[in-house]
């Protein structure tokens, strides 16, 4: 486990303030090659959400993803380690039962024990077309009752099940939405929709009749119920109230907004934005002021107080010191575009142009290796995009134009104040660049000086997107301001052409665009996919074609979100019923995958970008980004860089040999010493795998084996060996 410890100078609503800022990160199966087949996921920490303690361990649930810190070691949570979601919308652990429940806003259930994680999924599966969240857990016994945005829900820890489901107890048996609850003399209190409500636990609580609504507390909007001195008190944003005798009445108004309370040891805690308070005889003390952001959960041990924070993470506090403790990763989940350039992988975190022209959004993201580095350009926000143009980095922004990295300056013309880029390309000659909202849309650089298109050349005020061909012709994705589509446009002609009703497309809501090494264009759009056979060569008459999988239109008539091609050329296709891939030439469908049967945290694809070094597939979803490790790479022209993975292979490994940086699109036969070969196959761009099955379906057995690799013209040849020692 890695740490690294820095000071950073925080700035918040005008106060200053300096906090002890501590990054851990989790180790990266990247940076040990990542086994083919495998994810990571890369989730920003940042937006602390729920907290629990349990064996001194502190649980944090962020908006996208869990981790634990026990002693200094942070440790994620995620599908690799059993998990079941993603968003996590309520977190306990109960002492007695050593468990930790996690509750998602898709209604599954984990219960986490210490060697193994149970998946209850009754709530999510039910078919109601509204919220399924789980809200709050309280335990009596081996039960714990669950307060979810359908009623209440009965969980059996004897049978890991849930045993009855509460749903219409709200007036005249209509349904509530709970969002917490307190067992209090044998009495369960819950906050609804309605008000507070209460039954008796020894009554049947399948009948709404046995459940007591209090009238006046139907408009506390309360959000946490909890005792004081044997006594029931519900916290709102800005009261206090307390049951007395059957009423509920004001007890105090609090200093501020607070967005939690917890009682610990006979002491009442509050949270808001910026403080922690205490109650002390009914008065609320402030105890910690202006040492952290955004609060959300609070967890009291001791002398130690741990703060789920909005935008710093997990913030932990003590006599001594404050620190920040997260998870290496992103700056934000919300990513706009991504951008690979070499080695590094950039996601920017821009706001959508075509909603918000008000929002600031500082930094981006760059992932290098195995670790995460957030980036800061003082004066340079709402950054968009990366491109690297005659070995230099430049950036674009909406709202400030474009930054020359290297020679850290913002590049200057009349047309690029206050301009908003939204994308950029990048030639031999020139770096071109899309400029949204101006009569000026399309420019290139040529590192001296600047030159544009007019809207009225180029048919659009709103581009979004750029690609470029094998022969330099741009491809523009356009907004849906002035219509969805896609333009192309030829430097060395001077010719522009748009897509138009006559183009044969699907349809002209465009959502990606890619160029394969084939030098087709791709296109995603809300009616399935399309392709131009030629991107380097554009005409009236050019017709767009939809591709044929098993005889039938691929993905007729379906929104299709995002495109890209591996090493292989082979396609990936992002939908909303997950990622999917075809063998090039669509041959064959090599994978679907969905947040059922993978790594995935959503079945929605937003974008995909595949790095042809790593053969790393990274994949943005609504609920957060995740890499997924090809058995491809991107093409060499020789067999200079070859190796074997692992070599030799040993009994703690079960995955796949890899062959790597192979002459492109190889031929790869596996034989025996003696010559007799085993298994043939054909790279993927320049990386090759083999599950170690032979032709007639038996495992390798231990011993040497040759492998031998050649071009598809026989010239380009070369013979390695590994071992298997199991």
């Amino acid at each position: 486990m890695k740490c690294c410890a820095e000071h950073v100078f925080m700035i918040r609503k005008g106060i200053y303030f300096v906090i002890a800022f501590m990054v851990f990160s989790q180790t990266s199966l990247l940076a040990q090659q990542m086994a083919v087949g495998s994810w990571e996921s890369h989730f920003s920490y940042a937006e602390g959400r729920h907290l629990a303690l349990g064996n001194g361990t502190v649980f944090c649930a962020a908006v996208h993803g869990l981790f634990s810190v026990k002693e200094n070691i942070v440790e994620v949570m995620d599908k690799n380690r059993g998990l079941s979601g993603v968003s996590i919308s309520a977190l306990n652990f109960f002492d007695e039962a050593q468990l930790l429940v996690i509750g998602y806003e898709e209604g599954i259930i984990d219960l986490v024990y210490k060697d193994h994680i149970v998946s209850i999924q009754t709530i999510s599966n039910i078919e109601m077309i509204t919220s399924k969240a789980i809200n709050d857990f309280v335990s009596r016994g081996d039960y714990i009752y669950l307060s979810t945005d359908m009623g209440i829900a009965l969980l059996d820890l004897t049978t890991e099940e849930i045993s009855d489901f509460y749903s219409e107890i709200g007036p005249d048996g209509g349904m509530v939405s709970i969002q917490d609850l307190f067992i209090h003399n044998d009495s369960l209190f819950a906050v609804s929709s309605e008000g507070i409500m209460v039954a008796d636990l020894n009554t049947n609580l399948f009948d709404f009749n046995n459940w007591v609504i209090y009238p006046e507390t139907s408009i506390f909007k309360s959000t946490s119920i909890f005792e004081i001195s044997d006594s029931l008190a519900v916290l709102n944003e800005d009261y206090l109230f307390m049951k007395s005798n059957e009423v509920w009445d004001t007890l105090l108004l609090l200093p501020e907004v607070m967005n939690q309370v917890i009682s610990t040891n006979q002491n009442i805690y509050f949270l808001s934005d910026q403080g922690v308070y205490e109650m002390v005889e009914r008065v609320v003390v402030p105890l910690i002021q202006e040492r952290f952001s955004s609060g959300q959960d609070l967890i009291v041990n001791g002398e130690e107080f741990w703060i789920a924070d909005g935008d710093l993470g997990l913030i932990h506090i003590t006599k001594d010191s404050d620190q920040q403790v997260r998870p290496n990763g992103p700056k934000y989940d919300n990513i706009s575009a991504m951008d690979i350039i070499g080695d590094d992988f950039y996601v920017f975190h821009a706001p959508d142009p075509d909603t918000s022209f008000t929002e600031t959004i500082e930094g981006y993201s760059v992932f290098s290796g195995d670790q995460w580095e957030v980036r800061e350009i003082e004066g340079f926000n709402n950054i968009s995009g990366a491109v690297q143009f005659r070995g230099q980095l430049f950036l674009s922004s909406h709202g400030h134009g474009l930054y020359d990295y290297a020679g850290a300056k913002l590049l200057t013309d009349p047309e690029l104040k206050n301009a908003w880029i939204t994308d950029m390309w990048s030639t031999d000659d020139f770096l071109w660049f899309t400029n949204y909202m101006s009569q000026a849309p399309l420019g290139s650089y040529d590192g001296e000086s600047f030159s544009f298109l007019s809207s009225d050349q180029f048919g659009t005020t709103t581009p979004l997107s750029l690609n470029g061909s094998s022969e330099n012709v741009l491809w523009i994705k356009n907004s849906s301001i002035e219509g969805y589509g896609v333009i192309a446009f030829d430097p060395s002609k001077n010719l522009i052409w748009g897509l138009g009703p006559s183009s044969n497309t699907p349809s002209t809501a465009v959502n990606d665009i890619e160029v394969n090494r084939d030098d087709e264009l791709w296109m995603a759009t809300k009616g399935g996919p399309a392709y131009f056979i030629d991107a380097s060569f554009i005409s009236e008459e050019a017709q767009a074609y939809v591709p044929y999988f098993e005889n039938e239109v691929l993905f007729k008539d379906e929104n299709v979100t995002a495109v890209a091609f591996d090493g292989g050329d082979r396609l990936w296709l992002g939908s909303e019923r997950g990622l999917w891939a075809f063998s090039k030439k669509l041959q064959t469908q090599m994978y679907h995958f969905t947040s059922e049967n993978s790594f995935l945290p959503s079945n929605t694809i937003l974008e995909l970008a595949y790095d042809g070094q790593s053969g790393v597939l990274f994949v943005l979803t609504e609920e957060g980004l995740v890499s997924y490790q090809t058995n491809s790479s991107a093409p060499l022209s020789s067999n200079s860089q070859v190796t074997i993975y692992p070599n030799p292979i040993t009994a703690s490994y079960d995955g796949d040999l890899i062959i790597s940086g192979i002459v492109g699109d190889a031929l790869i036969k596996f034989a025996t010493v003696e010559g007799i070969i085993l298994y043939e196959t054909q790279a993927n761009g320049s990386t090759a795998s083999w599950d170690l099955i032979k032709f007639n379906g038996e495992r390798l057995l231990n011993g040497i084996y040759l492998v031998f690799v050649t071009d598809l013209n026989g010239l380009e040849k070369w013979v390695g060996k590994f071992a298997i020692v199991r």
